[in-house]
């Protein structure tokens, strides 16, 4: 009898150890079995899906920040200058030392496809914050008008047009290669400025001009907002040209060929 009880329990004993070092195998073996994470952290999106390319466009912002793939960083930007003249009433303005932020947030408002020349493009609404030195040059006086200048500029549209193509790498990939972009900008809004300066009447009197000519501001914010876009475009070109489009677009159905992005 008791000779019978132990050969019983060996008996579980094996089954039981058995049992554990078949599942322990079976675990490893769906472990190795895994596919590998895609190269990007963001899934492919269809061509037409607003909402899956959103998502995207706020991921490769982050890209672009962390300078994946050598992309610059847009957010922020910096700008050495711009300039805009009024020769009619003897005027001329400098913006000096200009910081851009807010690039990161941009939002995608349409996608635009089979546009004339075969071109696609983009709408983006972008919320800017800048900061920067503005001078002030008339005929009137001999010394310019000098002061800090923080502007933002709320709801401004760009639209990007641009051309491309698909080409097979010598990786056996396709890639897209983007051609180049023009950028038209629209500023449904006039920007909100507000000026600082060391000589109090002079601040005042640049603010009083700038108010009663909101062209000068349009047109400061309008080139702020394509050097910006055109830096954005510069890197999705190096983006493109090193990734894979199967990494960020997914093919047409009817057609496995990047012609169908």
């Amino acid at each position: 009898m008791l000779l019978n009880c132990i050969r019983l329990f060996v008996c579980v004993f094996c089954v039981i150890y058995y049992t554990q070092c078949c599942v322990g195998q079976f675990i490893n073996f769906r472990n190795y079995d895994t596919t590998t994470s895609p190269p990007l952290p963001f899934p492919a999106c269809q061509a037409d899906n607003i909402e899956c390319l959103r998502r995207g466009l706020r991921t490769f912002f982050f890209l672009m920040e962390s300078a994946h793939f050598g992309m610059q960083s847009v957010d922020p930007m910096i700008l050495n200058s711009l300039t805009v003249a009024l020769p009619e009433e003897q005027l001329s303005f400098l913006m000096r030392r200009i910081n851009v932020t807010g690039a990161k947030w941009t939002r995608l408002a349409e996608r635009k496809f089979n546009l004339p020349g075969g071109k696609n493009g983009v709408r983006f609404i972008n919320n800017l914050h800048v900061t920067g030195e503005i001078t002030m040059m008339t005929a009137a006086r001999i010394d310019p008008f000098f002061a800090q200048i923080t502007m933002d500029i709320q709801d401004v549209e760009s639209n990007i047009t641009y051309t491309w193509a698909g080409q097979r790498g010598y990786d056996n990939e396709d890639y897209i290669f983007v051609g180049p972009e023009r950028v038209a900008v629209r500023n449904s809004r006039t920007p909100f400025f507000y000026l600082q300066s060391s000589d109090e009447r002079d601040a005042a009197d640049l603010q009083q001009i700038l108010e009663g000519r909101p062209s000068v501001l349009d047109h400061m914010c309008n080139e702020i907002t394509i050097a910006l876009m055109h830096s954005v475009v510069d890197n999705f070109r190096l983006f493109a040209s090193k990734v894979p489009a199967k990494n960020y677009y997914v093919y047409a159905e009817n057609n496995n060929n990047i012609s169908n992005l």
